[in-house]
């Protein structure tokens, strides 16, 4: 299977619509369930009406289920949703809640949106940034609604901005009181949270996709969310294979498909196989891909969903032409075009169009292949998806080379490397503008300060060789005066040596230390910890405490960057006030810093992090203006070895159990210390499996964990 449909279609299925059934009705004979209540059934209607003036959590949760079940059906039958959508509202029976409202203008701009009906999406956009100063969770539903009708017209930019802002605002509206209260539907923060995994995806940048897809895997865990977690479970299992984690990637497929077979709407089973079919053309398994995709089909029209089903076939038409099938492949791809023309999918359309042209070529239908190609090329231009031009110019030089057309395929070869050198050019460009834009900040001209210092370092070093230089011509042109010149230009190169020495010293302190906090830097910590792991063959030892704080974006919004960085600063005192003789703190990196202590007692390192939480959270911080504001921490800590088996880790492998332990104690409500005191595991590698599923791992007891809110810590009382 080609890259370029690979990562594209992989990107076309990550962005299907996100809100599953949540109630579906008992399985009809062919094993999936349909919709449980049909969009165009009155009884629908009446019982969202019935719904319009909402009383508490579950009725908010009720609302916010029976939207989902609309937006199922609206992928496939747009028109319809929305027109139910429109006799919904004109058959109320008095003044809806404003809650209520949210849900149904969020609910029409998905379906519009995810139709391509772009005035409809952004008329519902703009009535929910109305709500937003009554409603804190219709900012990010706006933003969101925007998010998604961007990514269908394929404006990907503008859609990572809005994806952006909608995840901040979920993040501010949607934690604590709002959630307890039911008004944030968990779907749609899920689906932004999915889109920013996407486009780290797309930029190679795998790791921080696969900490965005966990992040989303654990909202649908924590929502109970059983077709969210499967198709985010899968999802996560190819970028772990792509990360070289066969053995994680197998486990999460596993755990996908076990989630999958409790949804009975038949949608996650699709997305499974199709993840499992991308999986297996990854490893080049052309026997596992195409059952999976065949499945696919099957499964898509026993639901009914023929959007889904043409999705598959966009897959299923690379997987003929790469079997050498292009007569098969054109088939599907005839089947799959009129659908995604309908729903204006301009994602999967010029993926279709490119396929179809290359299947034509196979076939000897060169002008209507080539013509067909030239429509795909089109699109992509007009969406300026050059990464996929290139891919696409040089797939189809090869067929046009493979069928005798030499002329056009050298051609299409040229134009392939014409733009290669064009986007090399603006990456450079781009690069270049970056650097200057970040010479002109603060930090910038911090570290071109000691860029200049390097400079001089460096020139010095060669004006001592050249002074050492003439010190020994003269002394062979003229011996007598030279013992006097020699004394003078000695003592000229010790004193320079000296200074050289201290300069060195000075910028070795300034190139370990964080230039704000003054705490260590995180190099310098790594070098700590991986030579202090030198000295003690068996593994890490000793305690190690991560801390993040709280709501730190917050803290920039509100008050600025400044006080942000004066928050900081205070935090990095009062840290250092707590650790004693030998501990090491660092600042890790943004708003989170990290604790080593040389301490293997339990109890000890304990005492430390919940000495740190309360110093932190107990006093609030007090601002240049006289404002005071409550600053608390999230935190994770553990001691090596774990008791009572003794075990340890690699520093690096301790750092990511404690890592997941700062997750679990933010996803408890922050402001609060996990500790990891135990474990049952009885060798490293089952321990190191246990920090990868932390949550899991904690509720079946193979990690024990105390959970220490920082209000249950008993104060220090104050000296005399």
């Amino acid at each position: 299977m080609s890259r370029l449909i690979v990562v594209a279609l992989a990107a076309a299925l990550w962005a299907c619509p996100a809100w599953p059934q949540a109630k579906p009705a008992a399985t009809p004979a062919s094993g999936v369930v349909a919709p449980s209540v049909s969009a165009a059934s009155p009884n629908a209607l009446e019982a969202w009406r019935g719904l319009e003036r909402l009383d508490g959590a579950m009725a908010l949760s009720e609302l916010n289920d029976l939207a989902g079940r609309w937006v199922a059906e609206g992928f496939d039958q747009p028109d319809l949703v929305l027109q139910r959508l429109d006799e919904l509202q004109k058959g109320l029976s008095a003044a809806p809640s404003l809650a209520w409202m949210r849900v149904v203008e969020r609910t029409r701009g998905v379906v519009a949106a995810r139709a391509g009906r772009e005035a409809i999406a952004q008329e519902a956009a703009g009535r929910l940034s109305q709500m937003a100063d009554r409603d804190s969770v219709a900012a990010a539903d706006a933003a969101m609604v925007r998010a998604l009708l961007d990514d269908q017209l394929w404006r990907t930019d503008s859609a990572t901005g809005h994806a952006l802002e909608a995840d901040a605002d979920y993040a501010r509206a949607c934690v604590g009181k709002a959630q307890r209260s039911g008004a944030c539907d968990h779907r749609g923060w899920w689906q932004v949270i999915r889109m920013l995994a996407l486009r780290a995806d797309r930029q190679g940048n795998r790791l921080e996709a696969t900490r965005l897809q966990q992040r989303a895997n654990e909202l649908a865990s924590s929502a109970g969310d059983d077709e969210l977690l499967a198709w985010g479970l899968s999802s996560q299992a190819v970028l772990s294979y792509r990360l070289n984690e066969g053995e994680r990637s197998r486990r999460e497929m596993a755990q996908a498909e076990r989630h999958a077979k409790k949804d009975t709407s038949g949608r996650s089973q699709v997305r499974v196989l199709l993840n499992n079919a991308v999986l297996a053309s990854v490893r080049n398994d052309r026997a596992g891909s195409k059952p999976a995709l065949l499945e696919a089909v099957r499964l898509s029209r026993a639901i009914g969903s023929e959007r889904l089903e043409a999705l598959v076939l966009a897959l299923l038409s690379d997987e003929y032409l790469q079997g050498g099938q292009p007569r098969e492949a054109l088939a599907v791809v005839e089947r799959a075009l009129p659908v995604m023309r309908r729903f204006n999918d301009r994602r999967s359309l010029p993926l279709m169009l490119h396929n179809g042209g290359l299947a034509r070529l196979r076939l000897g239908q060169l002008a209507q292949g080539k013509a067909d190609l030239e429509s795909a090329l089109q699109l992509w231009e007009q969406a300026k998806a050059r990464a996929r031009i290139e891919a696409a110019l040089n797939e189809s030089a090869d067929v046009l080379a493979s069928v005798g057309d030499v002329k056009a395929a050298l051609d299409n070869f040229h134009r392939a490397m014409k733009l290669h050198e064009q986007i090399d050019k603006d990456t450079r460009d781009a690069v270049l503008g970056q650097l200057k834009e970040r010479f002109r900040t603060e930090a910038g001209q911090r570290d071109l300060e000691l860029a200049e210092r390097e400079n001089s370092l460096k020139t010095a070093r060669l004006e001592n060789q050249s002074l050492m230089q003439r010190v020994w011509m003269l002394a062979s042109v003229m011996l007598v005066i030279a013992g006097g010149v020699l004394v003078v230009q000695m003592r000229r190169t010790r004193q320079a040596n000296m200074q050289l020495r201290r300069s060195e010293a000075l910028l070795k302190v300034q190139s370990e230390r964080d230039p704000l906090t003054g705490l260590a830097n995180r190099r310098h910590f790594r070098e700590a910890l991986a030579a202090r792991q030198e000295d003690d063959r068996q593994g890490f030892r000793g305690g190690l405490i991560l801390l993040d704080v709280d709501h730190f974006k917050r803290i920039n919004d509100e008050h600025g960057h400044a006080v942000g960085d004066a928050v900081l600063v205070e935090v990095a005192q009062r840290l250092s006030s707590c650790v004693r003789a030998g501990d090491v703190a660092c600042r890790w990196g943004g708003e989170e810093f990290l604790v080593h202590t040389p301490s293997r007692s339990g109890e000890a390192v304990e005492a430390l992090a919940l000495r740190v939480l309360g110093e932190i959270g107990n006093r609030p911080f007090k601002l240049k203006d006289g404002r005071e504001i409550a600053v608390t921490m999230s935190m994770a800590y553990a001691a090596f070895p774990l008791p009572p088996h003794a075990l340890t880790l690699p520093w690096e492998q301790a750092v990511n159990l404690v890592d997941m332990g700062l997750y679990a104690a933010k996803a408890m409500g922050r402001d609060r210390a996990v500790g990891v005191s135990g474990t049952n595991a009885h060798s490293s590698d089952a321990l190191t499996r246990a920090a990868d599923d932390f949550e899991h791992a904690r509720q079946d007891g193979r990690l024990t964990v105390k959970v220490t809110a920082r209000s249950a810590i008993q104060p220090n009382p104050s000296p005399a």
